[in-house]
């Protein structure tokens, strides 16, 4: 069985659920200009099956206002007032003790404009010290961005043969690809179950708690 000594890990998503973050950014703009929100669980639903922006906002009729409203959630969507809204995963942190236990190298990559705001938030969930590394790139940069962070960081030894990426969206599966290690995709992220199980090559498991089953990873579930 594969021996993991490395694990690159996605903050939104495997860690943090992003869900009411999200919602509220976008139901504080549509409010903003005089239109009314979807519900929530729609909202989420259409948001993990990639409904475009655009599209979305149709959804109320919003459509004119589409130019405002990507400038507003880009300058409101990392505020303090709105990162306050991310809840950690259920298990997320059993899972980051075990693994630092064992000795596994964890690494954070993670798509952020504002690294100090990343690093404060880390913090305040409790998160911070159980990590080794933090990397924050850009999202403009992608998947290949992130795979550059790791190999430009001198912090960072990539063990490719002993080494596994968690993350949630296809941003994740490329960076993995490119680094040339295994990649496990989380179902309770930004993508929905039948868009992840349609990459190649991926692991596609309901939480980070159920990659703590494989590659020997064990943690008691049933808690």
């Amino acid at each position: 069985m594969k021996k993991i000594k490395q694990i690159f890990l996605d903050l939104d998503g495997p860690l943090l659920d992003g869900k009411y973050r999200h919602y509220s950014c976008y139901s504080y703009i549509l409010k903003k200009y005089g239109f009314s929100a979807i519900a929530l669980d729609e909202y989420w639903e259409k948001k993990r099956s990639l409904l475009n922006r655009r599209d979305l906002l149709q959804l109320s009729n919003a459509s004119s206002i589409y130019d405002e409203y990507l400038d507003d959630w880009l300058s409101l969507i990392e505020s303090q007032e709105f990162l306050a809204l991310d809840k950690v995963q259920e298990g997320a942190i059993d899972c980051l003790r075990a693994w630092k236990s064992l000795g596994v190298n964890l690494v954070l990559v993670t798509l952020r404009k504002n690294k100090e705001a990343v690093e404060e938030q880390l913090h305040l969930q409790g998160l911070a010290s159980l990590l080794d590394t933090i990397l924050v790139c850009d999202h403009v940069s992608g998947g290949l961005g992130k795979a550059n962070a790791v190999r430009n960081c001198q912090d960072v030894e990539i063990m490719t043969e002993n080494s596994v990426w968690v993350g949630d969206t296809e941003v994740d599966w490329e960076a993995a690809r490119s680094l040339g290690v295994d990649i496990i995709l989380v179902e309770n992220g930004l993508r929905n179950k039948a868009y992840l199980e349609q990459m190649q090559g991926s692991t596609v498991v309901p939480s980070i708690q159920h990659a703590m089953k494989l590659f020997g990873l064990t943690l008691d579930l049933s808690r």
